[in-house]
């Protein structure tokens, strides 16, 4: 046999059509690989076995049909001149190949693709801000962190069932996530202190308010002693900016002012300084006295002269009488304790009439009015009091009533004493038992 007509051995055809299907193969999968990729978005098709089978089997059918016309002949030809016989000879195969393992092959090793979405949460992060203005460590969270989510795209690759390569090709923001901030105190004097802006501080002794920051400026107004300041800010640690009274601001050394941390009961010992400072024999008796209801029970509990016990008893209605008509109570109960003797008069004890209300001269008994309760008559005489006395004609009461002013000349002592007693001292005996109560608080 010459070169040019050598056949090919039937192993190595099967090689050949072995190694033309690895490379169609691969060449397949490497271009539809790059082809789901590129166009992803807009054309993916999941590919189902399905398909790979069909696409498998045709492509071996294919091989096997080019293998059955390409098998390696042998042909013997006589030179002689005679007749021709062919004699057609095969080479045994030394490699021998199962064409039907070699589908079997192929069909299990099929590989799939496939997309899917997953809804993803996106942590917040925190920020600190530092705050000179609040108290060395302490920590206020001005805003709400809450976690953002996302949509995030995977394509798995899966070979015979299992999957060997999962990739995100894409993510579609839902909701962006919001920080969490927080503010941290730097201030150690606020720390000691143990205060706040807007609380309150207390001057330690009788103290100047500056109008700048400097301790030789000139006294602008006098802070007094146990009274109370609104802290506005802090400057420089030494220097406190407040407000007196809600209206007059400026600045005061540090070392002047103090807390209830820095000196415990001092807020109630302010209270009580404020009120008992308004006592005056001028003072306005058309206003509520500022006490509470504790203080009523104090002073007029234990009373040594408060035989009886009817000023200890009735504690609540003049309480209840100042919350109703804005009458100072203590005046009231003045009033009260000194016609009455600290209800042991006649009038009193029968009548349950503490104020000699209604009597007249030269028939104080006879003509005084008579209540059922010692609370009935309180109210009563506040009322009166309120309408008549303490407000000019066509002032709202703050019962929601008009005051007839019938008898107003003013709202002190003095101005109530003119029609209100033929006695001349009466403001002045009222006032002092007024001053005794006081001395209670």
């Amino acid at each position: 046999m010459t070169g040019q007509n050598r056949q090919k051995s039937l192993s190595e055809v099967f090689r050949e059509l072995e190694r033309d299907k690895n490379i169609q193969v691969q060449k397949y999968q490497k271009d539809q690989k790059l082809k789901e990729e590129l166009s992803f978005f807009y054309h993916v098709k999941q590919r189902t076995k399905k398909d790979n089978i069909i696409l498998v089997l045709i492509v071996l059918v294919l091989l096997f049909v080019v293998s059955l016309f390409s098998r390696n002949y042998i042909f013997a030809v006589n030179v002689d001149d005679g007749p021709k016989n062919a004699v057609g000879t095969f080479e045994k195969n030394e490699d021998p190949r199962d064409v039907y393992s070699i589908l079997s092959e192929n069909m299990s090793n099929l590989q799939q693709k496939e997309i899917f979405d997953i809804e993803q949460e996106i942590e917040f992060e925190t920020e600190y801000i530092s705050n000179k203005d609040m108290p060395d460590g302490e920590t206020v969270t001005i805003q709400e962190g809450f976690p953002g989510s996302k949509i995030v795209t995977y394509v798995t690759s899966y070979e015979n069932g299992s999957p060997i390569e999962q990739n995100s090709i894409g993510e579609v923001m839902i909701a962006e996530p919001q920080n969490e901030i927080i503010e941290i105190g730097t201030s150690q004097v606020l720390k000691e202190y143990n205060v706040h802006i807007g609380d309150s501080l207390y001057a330690s002794n009788e103290s100047s308010l500056k109008k700048t920051i400097n301790i030789n400026a000139d006294e602008w107004l006098i802070i007094p002693r146990y009274y109370d300041v609104k802290l506005l800010e802090i400057i420089d640690e030494s220097w406190f900016k407040v407000s007196y009274n809600n209206k007059n601001t400026g600045y005061i050394p540090v070392q002047y002012l103090t807390s209830e941390t820095l000196s415990p009961g001092i807020s109630e010992i302010s209270r009580k300084t404020k009120i008992v400072d308004k006592v005056d024999i001028n003072m306005d008796l058309g206003r509520p006295s500022g006490m509470l209801l504790s203080d009523y029970e104090r002073i007029l509990s234990n009373q040594p002269s408060d035989v009886n016990n009817v000023f200890k008893d009735n504690y609540m209605a003049f309480y209840d009488a100042e919350q109703r008509y804005g009458i100072n109570g203590i005046f009231l109960a003045s009033i009260a304790i000194h016609e009455s003797g600290w209800g042991t008069s006649t009038i009193s004890l029968d009548k349950y009439n503490l104020f000699g209300f209604g009597a007249y001269d030269g028939s104080a008994y006879q003509s005084s009015v008579t209540f059922s309760s010692y609370a009935e008559g309180i109210d009563t005489v506040a009322h009166w009091l309120t309408s008549n006395y303490l407000y000019p004609a066509g002032t709202v009461l703050r019962n929601g009533e008009v005051a007839s002013g019938r008898y107003y000349n003013g709202t002190s002592l003095g101005a109530v004493n003119v029609r209100y007693a033929s006695d001349q001292q009466w403001a002045n005996k009222v006032f002092r038992t007024m001053q005794n109560l006081y001395s209670e608080l």
